[in-house]
């Protein structure tokens, strides 16, 4: 149940998403250092970090959920269910991998969006090792950019990862990228949306699809940051007008509520990760700057407590 949005300014962009969870939830901040041994891929081998990493993760355990690395490629992981998504076996000759795994190794081995994509047609992801155990592999797919401005989303399709052009700077969950897309012309013209009555007809559900349409239509037609501080400013905005409030989505699978945990930024030309919690309005952040122990793992926690700061007298 996440949204992700991209926001440009002249010389780099903002990307960043909610994340919408449905049972208990413990989040930290992470940072991970170059040379750094994140996992094992799927025949057992060590895999390194060559770059440096900042991002949110789940019980201060390595895979990262969206992040930044020191050159500027920023993601983010979002649920994404479907049918025969990832083989069951390993392949010879790609580098073999978990779906849990795979946005760590993209940011700590990356410079770029260009070099991802081109990677690509090695990457293998499957639900079993070598040995034939399975292992954790949560349905996923990946939104990246970098400063280059360029987005693109990468999907499962039929055991394969499929790279798709991200020109629309949106993604939710399931269905497919290109039925999101079919799904937004149908509704409206991209090319023509001062003529779409937003007020009266655009999608007010929460669905993946209402969601990417309502995040599309805020995000093309806000005002243009001039600088990544109002890109970082109005994507919150935009995010907060997609987060779900506790209590207002019941999930009976789970008998709990699926809610906003946290809504997080992350700057391609400044490197800078921002995050906020759903009950502390304070927006915090960290650059690879701030880290002082550059070689060592470190974990910064977040305060949940609802926090003000006094006007000045």
């Amino acid at each position: 149940m996440c949204t992700g949005i991209k926001m440009d300014y002249d010389d780099g962009c903002v990307l960043g998403r909610t994340m919408d969870y449905e049972v208990p939830l413990n989040y930290n901040v992470l940072y991970l250092p170059r040379n750094y041994n994140f996992c094992n891929d799927l025949m057992g081998n060590p895999l390194y970090s060559k770059y440096k990493m900042l991002g949110v993760c789940f019980n201060n355990k390595d895979p990262l959920k969206d992040g930044v690395n020191e050159h500027g490629l920023v993601g983010i992981t979002n649920a994404f269910s479907g049918f025969n998504l990832y083989d069951s076996e390993v392949r010879e000759g790609k580098l073999n991998i978990s779906s849990l795994d795979y946005f760590t190794y993209a940011l700590g081995n990356y410079r770029s969006v260009e070099e991802l994509v081109e990677d690509l047609p090695n990457i293998h992801m499957a639900t079993k090792n070598y040995k034939g155990e399975s292992v954790i592999a949560p349905d996923f797919h990946f939104m990246f950019a970098d400063s280059s401005k360029r987005c693109v989303i990468i999907e499962p399709e039929n055991k394969k990862l499929i790279c798709y052009e991200n020109p629309y700077n949106v993604m939710t969950n399931s269905p497919g990228f290109k039925s999101h897309i079919r799904r937004l012309k149908k509704l409206l013209d991209p090319d023509r949306l001062e003529d779409f009555n937003s007020v009266k007809n655009l999608p007010g559900g929460f669905d993946p699809t209402s969601r990417f349409i309502k995040a599309f239509y805020l995000t093309k037609m806000h005002v243009k940051p001039n600088n990544y501080r109002e890109a970082l400013a109005y994507s919150y905005n935009i995010l907060s007008a997609m987060a779900l409030p506790n209590g207002f989505i019941r999930n009976k699978k789970f008998n709990y509520n699926t809610y906003t945990r946290y809504i997080c930024l992350y700057d391609s030309k400044h490197k800078l990760l921002t995050v906020r919690t759903d009950t502390n309005p304070m927006v915090y952040e960290l650059s690879f700057e701030d880290i002082k122990e550059e070689d060592k793992r470190q974990a910064f926690f977040l305060e949940t407590d609802f926090v003000t700061e006094k006007l000045n007298q």
